[in-house]
C-alpha cells in the first residue's frame, strides 16, 4: 500500500500574474485599512475611529477565513479586482469628507 494518495502536492513556482496579484494586494490592504479608520474618524471622531477599526478587524477575519491566508497561492484576479473597486470607493468618500 502506498502514501502516493495522502501526499502532500508540491507547490510549483509561482508565475508572475500571482506576484503581481500578491504585490497588488500587499499595497491594497493597508491602504484600504489606514482609509477606512481615517474616513470613520473624519466622519464620527472616536467613535469612527472604533468603528473603522472593527470594520477592518472583521474584513482581515473574513478575508482569512475565505481564502485560508492573506496571500493564497491561488489568489483569482477577481477578488483583487473587488477589493481594489471597494478601496477606490472608500478613498472616493474620504477624499469628499475632506473637502470642507
Amino acid at each position: 500500500m502506498t502514501n502516493a494518495q495522502n501526499a502532500p502536492v508540491p507547490a510549483g513556482p509561482t508565475t508572475t500574474s500571482q506576484d503581481v496579484l500578491a504585490a497588488t494586494m500587499a499595497a491594497l490592504m493597508p491602504l484600504g485599512a489606514g482609509f477606512t479608520v481615517t474616513l470613520g474618524y473624519l466622519w464620527l471622531d472616536i467613535f469612527g475611529l472604533i468603528v473603522g477599526l472593527g470594520a477592518v478587524a472583521g474584513w482581515a477575519y473574513w478575508w482569512r477565513n475565505k481564502h485560508g491566508a492573506f496571500f493564497p497561492a491561488d489568489l483569482r484576479g477577481g477578488s483583487v479586482g473587488g477589493f481594489g473597486a471597494l478601496v477606490a470607493v472608500i478613498g472616493l468618500f474620504f477624499l469628499i469628507a475632506l473637502v470642507p
